[in-house]
């Protein structure tokens, strides 16, 4: 063949496996043709192969090229998962925008789903969009709708979710197996002038459906940088997922291209092909070391759970927990949840999930936390949560009724908060908007149930994780202090001993970012921001318009040398107290100040919610003080506070 003839036919590979333009681009079949890849992404048999069935792993696959704008950006892509077993699958994929390729290099596998790792997951700096395709599965029962398409930003927890499926023309919901190794097609459309974000999924070479699963309003633009990266992430865990992508087509404004299913239909067989020939034939010298190895990878597990057992028998801690509460059998919460359905999962987060359960001895609506295997929150923060939280009895803090385990699975219950979490309700996730005497009413019992923890109980306990999506509403609005996984306690007039630094970013105190120190004080900077997040409806950390991260306290400081600090609070509140917003917003600014001396106590504090002692007069200088006695004296000069002792602590977590 000449040689001006090999390139034309060269040319026309490319062009059928991909084609490229400013506006955007479409792959047809993929080649490595402007993708970076990372992990153990690579390009198989024409498809882009995301993970290729080892366990614990990640792989992620970036288009090249920056785009300097995605205003009104829409992608459409055909995916195929292909599970170790028919109902059962780990991890999922993700559809992502993100500032930089860079910024997840330092993410985890398993339900971190290669975006995140368990220390950035919910940070506002990721700046990061993604449309997941959760495909974990309860390994006892199983259930259609157990996988899930979430919309996240910037962190694990969704703020929309819906059960896999499409809506049929006539609009019946019909679900979707996310594992059944069939192909399906994802749309995801965002308009910046609505700012309405729509995801829509249907089995492959089926029209788009005229109603989307996912309908959900996002200003991305305030989220994300101008310039950003499009691609996708996936992960596996204990199972050995192969995640594929058959086909892709993207363009940051307007409508993206249509794929080519002709050419697509024959890569899905090549995969179908490949995947045959790798199930029917495993080699005989690879055979061999993979059975060695599983069969020592059991004796060690065997000895080791043997060696832990007999260690947690001998030092008493072995699941009999002086813990105040009764235990449930595992076969209880089974039944309480159907099975622990995905129509029962109230949320889920970095420990498992939560699912709402009916108690069939009671009729009793109970939560169920079920802490994963591969959950960050261990043995030891269950520990922590049943002998704390068993024992306390306070009307502003959830009510712990029992435990339960199975295997290594941890459960425990609580409490049914019929509300949910006031982050939700707070920022408009369930677009129930609180008046101002609902918010204040939260304020003052969440104050009152911190001081009981403080003060009033036989022990100190410190909370360490004081934030709105750890505060769950009951049926009448009133706020309940929850999730006491990392809470400490320790004998009044002693110091805690922790030295490990657990919060979350927003609500962690200067001087416990610093030396890791968890104080009465910590616990007091926390709630000032939770008190300030309540009146001015904005998150701990907002981008400022360049970007930029801005506390909320540093906001409020900010209107507050402008001009009036009232202008701070909410703007979705019609009508409010100005007295008490004043106060409540000077009160916080005062908790959340960087020395922790001039915090009050949280005695102190209810005292000046409820009137019974007038906050001191002080001016916006005064919060940017050092720690020097003299200057305090000399802004307020009758201002009690906690007066926390820091002393060298040793031990704890």
């Amino acid at each position: 063949m000449p040689p001006h003839s090999l390139l034309l036919c060269l040319l026309f590979l490319v062009q059928i496996s991909m084609s490229y333009s400013i506006g955007g681009f479409t792959y047809d079949g993929f080649s490595d043709s402007m993708l970076r890849l990372d992990g153990v992404a690579s390009i198989s048999s024409r498809s882009l192969m995301l993970t290729d069935g080892t366990l614990q792993s990640i792989g992620r696959a970036f288009f090249a090229r920056r785009f300097d704008s995605v205003s009104s950006f829409s992608t459409t892509f055909v995916f195929v998962i292909t599970p170790p077993y028919p109902d059962r699958s780990s991890h999922g994929l993700a559809f992502t925008v993100s500032a930089t390729t860079d910024s997840l290099l330092d993410a985890l596998p398993s339900q971190y789903m290669g975006m995140f790792n368990f220390e950035n997951t919910g940070n506002v700096t990721n700046r990061l969009f993604a449309v997941e395709l959760d495909t974990i599965l309860s390994t006892e029962f199983r259930d259609p709708d157990s996988n899930h398409v979430g919309i996240d930003v910037n962190s694990l927890e969704s703020v929309s979710t819906h059960a896999a499926g499409y809506y049929t023309p006539n609009g019946t919901f019909s679900p979707l197996k996310l594992i059944s190794g069939e192909p399906i097609q994802v749309w995801v459309d965002y308009d910046d002038s609505s700012h309405l974000v729509n995801v829509s999924l249907a089995p492959y070479l089926q029209h788009k459906p005229q109603r989307p699963l996912l309908s959900t309003t996002l200003n991305l633009t305030s989220i994300l940088p101008s310039s950003v990266y499009v691609g996708f992430a996936s992960a596996t865990g204990t199972l050995r997922s192969i995640h594929r992508i058959i086909g892709w087509s993207f363009s940051p404004d307007g409508e993206a291209k249509p794929l080519d299913y002709s050419a697509l239909s024959e890569v899905i067989q090549d995969v179908r092909r490949a995947d045959q020939r790798s199930r029917s034939h495993i080699p005989r010298k690879v055979l061999i070391p993979v059975v060695t190895m599983s069969v020592t990878i059991t004796l060690v597990i065997i000895l080791a759970l043997y060696v832990y057992m007999k260690k947690a028998r001998g030092s008493g801690e072995y699941w009999e927990i002086d813990c105040g509460s009764s235990s449930f059998t595992y076969k209880d919460l089974v039944s309480a949840t159907s099975g622990f359905s995905d129509k029962m999962l109230l949320g889920k987060g970095g420990f498992g999930k939560v699912y709402r359960g009916v108690l069939q001895t009671s009729k009793q609506n109970v939560a169920i936390k079920r802490v994963s295997p591969e959950s960050k929150q261990g043995m030891k923060e269950f520990i922590a949560e049943i002998t704390i939280l068993g024992h306390l009895r306070h009307r502003n803090l959830v009510q712990l009724l029992g435990y339960s385990r199975h295997k290594s699975e941890l459960l425990l219950v609580y409490d049914y908060m019929p509300n949910g979490s006031l982050d939700r309700v707070l920022h408009g996730q369930n677009k129930q908007i609180l008046d101002w005497v609902c918010r204040l009413n939260i304020i003052k019992g969440i104050a009152s149930g911190l001081c009981y923890l403080h003060e009033e109980w036989e022990k100190v306990v410190i909370h360490r994780d004081i934030k709105t999506s750890n505060v769950l509403l009951d049926n009448e609005m009133n706020g309940r202090l929850g999730d006491f996984g990392l809470a400490r306690l320790h004998n009044h007039g002693t110091d805690a001993h922790t030295t490990h630094l657990a919060g979350t970013w927003g609500y962690i105190a200067p001087e416990l970012a610093r030396l890791g120190r968890a104080t009465k004080a910590t616990d007091v900077f926390a709630f000032g921001v939770f008190m300030l997040e309540v009146a001015c409806g904005r998150r701990p950390i907002e981008a400022n318009d360049y970007g930029d991260p801005v506390p909320l306290t540093d906001w409020v400081t900010n209107v507050w040398e402008s001009g009036s600090i009232l202008k701070s609070v909410d703007p979705k509140l019609e009508d409010y107290v100005k007295e008490e917003a004043e106060l409540v917003l000077k009160l916080g600014l005062l908790c959340s100040h960087q020395a922790h001396i001039v915090r009050p106590s949280m005695r102190l504090i209810v005292q000046y919610l409820v009137n019974d002692v007038l906050l001191p007069d002080f001016q916006p200088s005064f919060l940017s003080l050092a720690s020097r006695d003299e200057d305090f004296d000399q802004y307020i000069p009758a201002c009690p506070s906690i007066a926390t002792t820091m002393t060298g602590l040793s031990g704890g977590r």
